[in-house]
């Protein structure tokens, strides 16, 4: 999935920044909130494209968006998921952490020794295609690839030990354009009205860290793999 340029410690952290430097930066991103107004509803901006019509809500888990902080020369450059996007996303760890752990050190790199080659040149610039090995069965993993076995762990662990997942605001400060929030929300898809909500929330909490203490229901979260939800999609 295509995500924001978050800018990291290859350049100075946005509130490393002097205060006059984050007041116009502030003041820009104001400005272009109000320009896109008709667009998002003048509380944040994206550079992606919300609610498009059609759009099957699998894809509709995740948004990168930015909005204005309430101290005046803060820019929240924000990423906001649902609570199944968090929930496959750790299922997919765990189930990656325990594939691997079978493998020895040599089956893990050639598993993913890959290669380069040039092709035909586009307008003058040299491109290369990335060649991938061909997938191998493992006597470790029962004879499955590793994208198999990786799957089917993920399927017995959101059957026996679903993780929990909590509604949260994290925050990274280490961005080079604003600073960085992630945010996990109980809610089936991201829309305006969800992105507004948290918005809200946030600031309600003083626009810091915080973590639910209750995890979302059960019940409000995948009874499938991503792989098997998004299957329908990608035939």
């Amino acid at each position: 999935m295509a995500r924001f340029s978050k800018g990291r410690r290859s350049q100075i952290p946005f509130g490393e920044l002097s205060r006059r430097r984050q007041r116009d930066a502030f003041v820009q991103l104001r400005w272009r909130i109000l320009c896109d107004t008709p667009r998002y509803g003048g509380i944040f901006t994206s550079h992606q494209t919300l609610d498009e019509p059609g759009r099957p809500d699998v894809y509709n888990q995740w948004f990168d968006f930015m909005f204005l902080s309430m101290d005046g020369h803060t820019i929240w450059n924000a990423e906001i998921i649902t609570g199944q996007m968090a929930f496959w996303d750790q299922v997919s760890e765990l189930a990656w952490e325990q594939t691997q752990s079978l493998l020895t050190e040599a089956e893990f790199e050639a598993e993913f020794r890959w290669k380069t080659v040039q092709v035909p040149s586009v307008r003058g610039q040299k491109m290369h295609r990335v060649i991938f090995p061909e997938p191998r069965r493992y006597v470790s993993l029962d004879g499955l690839t590793v994208r198999e076995h990786q799957e089917r762990t993920a399927s017995q662990i959101l059957k026996d030990s679903p993780p929990d997942i909590y509604e949260s605001f994290e925050i990274d400060r280490s961005y080079s354009y604003g600073v960085g929030l992630h945010m996990v929300v109980d809610a089936p898809v991201i829309d305006q009205g969800i992105i507004e909500r948290a918005v809200h929330t946030f600031r309600e909490r003083g626009e810091g860290e915080w973590v639910s203490t209750v995890p979302i229901p059960r019940n409000h979260l995948p009874m499938q793999t991503e792989a098997k939800a998004m299957a329908p999609y990608r035939e």
